[in-house]
């Protein structure tokens, strides 16, 4: 332990040495079994995780520990058009496909389980998906959407072909930020822009909760970003920074409450992660009656105008990002 937490290591965005080490970490959701050392640099101010993944380490990870496999294909539904004092209230805008507009051409990488595919193309978009969970392609099979299944391939795509790439709480979970951002850059049209979610490390819920925090979410949350961090990323991969704002899903809040009390061990699956993962976010009762107050309080909006207060200091759980190429 101590050999590991001492070892040279240095920041994956500025590349400063000997970042300064927080903790080590583990997966309380979905029981994948290896420690997550999590470092933060002292000159950009960059959380992240140590080491790195091959592809197919990846793959397995999302495929045989994500719970996609239980997902029953007849219930999927795509995301609705939402709009007014309850869209606000909701965090609604805490979605990179929410800042979409119609008839483009979009790539959403990490699409999961398809819901925003159907969204957009509902709107008239060319939608295309891509999504490292091989269990996903039996949703895009059943329902004609077009997804690539792995990690996202520049080359599977014309070059400059994209108006808009989202990266809905995709861009934590890569190993090379930067090399991600140059090989999205060659399938985006200039002046296209790529729109991401992820998590926020200044979140007065970080504190708060500490290690619970779920945002956390180790070891598939690679990199939790400060503004100067992404600065950084913004330039060396030629994109120009058009907005930077918290923007968070109200019903985190109330999910990291949850998580705090139905937690996993180490090794083992929480039973609420996994009926939060499987739709207990849409309000829907998969999560089972044993998990009814935390639905009941979901629909009566318990605690979401602590989460807009969170947001308009910027101390929300995430981080809204817009890109647009140079």
């Amino acid at each position: 332990m101590q050999a590991q937490t001492n070892e040279t290591t240095s920041c994956p965005v500025c590349h400063s040495e000997e970042p300064r080490f927080l903790f080590e970490g583990w997966d309380l959701q979905f029981g994948y079994p290896d420690p997550a050392y999590v470092y933060q640099c002292r000159d950009c101010e960059h959380v992240f995780v140590a080491g790195s993944l091959t592809p197919e380490q990846l793959t397995d990870m999302y495929t045989n520990y994500y719970p996609r496999a239980d997902f029953n294909v007849d219930n999927y539904e795509p995301h609705k058009e939402k709009s007014g004092f309850l869209h606000w209230l909701d965090g609604e805008e805490g979605f990179a496909f929410r800042h979409i507009p119609k008839n483009v051409r979009i790539l959403d990488i990490g699409c999961g389980y398809c819901e925003t595919l159907g969204y957009h193309k509902a709107r008239g978009c060319d939608v295309h998906g891509v999504e490292a969970d091989e269990n996903t392609k039996k949703i895009a099979e059943r329902y004609g959407f077009n997804v690539e299944i792995g990690l996202f391939d520049p080359k599977k795509y014309e070059p400059e072909s994209f108006d808009y790439i989202t990266l809905d709480h995709v861009l934590e979970h890569v190993i090379d930020p930067l090399a991600f951002l140059n090989d999205v850059n060659k399938v985006l049209k200039p002046g296209g822009k790529i729109v991401a979610l992820f998590p926020n490390p200044r979140a007065f819920s970080r504190f708060f909760f500490g290690r619970h925090w779920t945002q956390w979410h180790l070891p598939f949350h690679r990199h939790f970003f400060s503004r100067r961090s992404l600065e950084i990323l913004a330039e060396q991969s030629g994109h120009e920074i058009e907005v930077i704002k918290c923007a968070t899903l109200s019903a985190c809040l109330l999910l990291n409450w949850a998580y705090l009390f139905y937690r996993g061990h180490k090794g083992q699956k929480s039973p609420f992660a996994v009926a939060a993962f499987t739709r207990f976010d849409d309000g829907k009762k998969t999560a089972g009656t044993k998990f009814g107050f935390g639905l009941f309080l979901k629909k009566i909006r318990f605690l979401c105008l602590s989460m807009r207060i969170a947001d308009m200091f910027g101390r929300g759980d995430c981080t809204l990002l817009i890109l647009r190429k140079k």
